[in-house]
Formats: structure tokens, sequence, C-alpha cells
């Protein structure tokens, strides 16, 4: 049995590499381990899914590094619309405080027909959950993830496990369940004690 591949905080841009080229990645987020991949590499997700053994209609959710990046998913609204709920998502982000929260904050938005996402990433919604992400080391590999291909920075994150099983907290959980069939990222998460809350963008309903 081979070892698997562990990535230290050092090697970003590896880490970037291999996700591009279709790898599939264990690391901490906010809260407890996420398992990830390049949300516009279709044949990575499905390996996401089928290592958890997850139905594909549900969609997923994905990080990216700024506010401004998702605005393009919005272009549909009216302009006045589209401002005043990108506003709204700047003022959230800003006003977080990692030190004291207990869960991220993820947000369930509308997808313009004009952005062209995978449909096993949104499940076939025409809706997507993105969080922007207060982890400094993913925040690093969202920016450097972005690229013509996926202009979003947009890098897949659903809990590190097997559907239906405790989400993995350390490492070596981690690797319990997915051994060399993933690579890993050797740092640590932000400790929240909570799953990030889901919030409905347009109306503000916590949907989790």
């Amino acid at each position: 049995m081979c070892e698997p591949k562990i990535f230290n905080i050092d090697q970003i841009p590896d880490v970037v590499n291999f996700l591009r080229l279709g790898g599939v990645l264990a690391y901490p987020s906010e809260s407890v381990w996420g398992l990830g991949c390049d949300a516009f590499n279709t044949s990575a997700i499905e390996r996401i899914f089928e290592l958890k053994s997850r139905p594909e209609h549900k969609g997923l959710i994905v990080l990216t590094d700024s506010t401004a990046k998702v605005a393009p998913l919005l272009q549909d609204l009216p302009q006045e619309l589209q401002s005043d709920v990108l506003q709204k998502l700047q003022k959230a982000n800003d006003e977080f405080d990692v030190h004291t929260a207990d869960q991220a904050q993820t947000y369930l938005m509308p997808v313009s027909k004009l952005v062209k996402l995978p449909k096993i990433l949104t499940g076939g919604f025409d809706t997507l959950a993105v969080r922007v992400t207060h982890h400094p080391i993913l925040a690093q590999i969202c920016n450097q993830l972005t690229n013509a291909e996926n202009p979003f920075g947009f890098l897949v994150s659903t809990s590190c496990n097997i559907s239906g099983a405790p989400s993995a907290t350390v490492i070596n959980e981690a690797m319990a369940y997915f051994g060399s069939q993933v690579a890993y990222l050797n740092t640590d998460g932000l400790g929240f004690t909570k799953p990030s809350q889901i919030i409905d963008l347009m109306t503000g309903d916590v949907l989790r």
C-alpha cells in the first residue's frame, strides 16, 4: 500500500497544481475536515462523490477568497439589487470575527444563466452554496486556483467522511477514511465547534 501524499503549508503552489490536475485533497476547514477539488474539474468532483458514496443529486459547497469574485453569479439580478446583495455579503464578511465565532457562514446564492458551472457541482439546481473562507491557507489556495478555467477560485468543500459517518476532525481520522486515495494538507483548522451555517443570500433565511 503506497504512502499518502501530504502537503505542508509551504507547498501551496504544489497543492494548487495538484488540484488543477484533478487531485482530491483532504484539508482542515473552519471546523471539521473537508474534502475538495477544483470546482471546475468534473472528473475530480465525480471522484469525490464516489469516495464518499454520496448521491450526485446533492449539490456541493464551494470556497473562495473574495466577495468580489462571486459578483458574476448575480448578474441576472437588477443592477440595484445586485449591488445591495453584494454590499450585504461584503458587510457580513467584514464583520465576521474568527476569534468569537463558533461557525462559518455559507450563502446559497442564485447562479446567472450566463455562468456555466458543472451540473454535478450544483446538483442541477440554479443556486450554489458559496463560502468566502476566513481560513488563511484555504484563502491562499483559492486565490492561486483562480485562472481562466476557474475564474472564481472555487474549491469544493464537503465533509471528509463516508456519507452518514462522522466527519474527520484530525488528519489521522481523514486518513482512516481515505488512505492514499486522496492527498492531505497538514495544517490546523480554525477550531469552530459547529458546521457552517447556510443562509439564503436573497432572503436571509437560515437554512441550516
